[in-house]
């Protein structure tokens, strides 16, 4: 059997160093890995910044906004028997405004709100119609989900990113 019909791992000299270069199998089995894991990574950054986009446009909305007290006018949950999930919260400002204006992001609402309940609202003038309870504007709430999907998706990214762009770079030098 010759050397040429025979696929031998090299160490080349590239650089101060010296680079292990496998051949064959072993290199398409590296670049796929590579690929697969700078792809959930930045799968995993898409879907932390799509997750916290509502909680940072909350945080740049309420976060100078007066506090004003309230009354529930209407609550209606997915599940009214455990009050848990509410689909919408309506509430009747009574600090001078006298106007309605709908909780954002009811997902994050506590559970259990009834028409009747005094509240106390975040609410701003230039968003007419719009409040928000206190609770939700909290730094965990924009960093649980969308803060740690983006943690983890940034270590693969920049990791893997950095590796196949080494590959490449020592693929182009020769």
């Amino acid at each position: 059997m010759t050397q040429e019909s025979r696929q031998v791992d090299k160490i080349i000299g590239v650089g101060r160093g010296r680079v292990y270069r496998p051949q064959g199998v072993k290199r398409i089995r590296r670049a796929v890995g590579y690929t697969l894991a700078l792809t959930v990574g930045l799968l995993f950054v898409t879907v932390g910044v799509v997750s916290s986009l509502g909680n940072v446009a909350a945080r740049l909305h309420f976060d100078d906004a007066d506090q004003v007290p309230a009354v529930v006018v209407g609550a209606d949950y997915n599940r009214p028997q455990m009050k848990q999930s509410p689909k919408f919260v309506s509430v009747a400002l009574t600090d001078g405004h006298q106007m309605r204006a709908s909780i954002d992001n009811v997902g994050q609402a506590p559970d259990g709100l009834s028409p009747g309940d005094h509240v106390t609202v975040l609410y701003d003038a230039a968003r007419p119609g719009h409040a928000l309870l206190p609770s939700q504007l909290r730094w965990e709430a924009l960093m649980f989900p969308g803060g740690l999907f983006l943690a983890c998706g940034l270590v693969p990214t920049i990791v893997y990113g950095l590796a196949i762009s080494r590959v490449i770079s020592a693929h182009l030098r020769g």
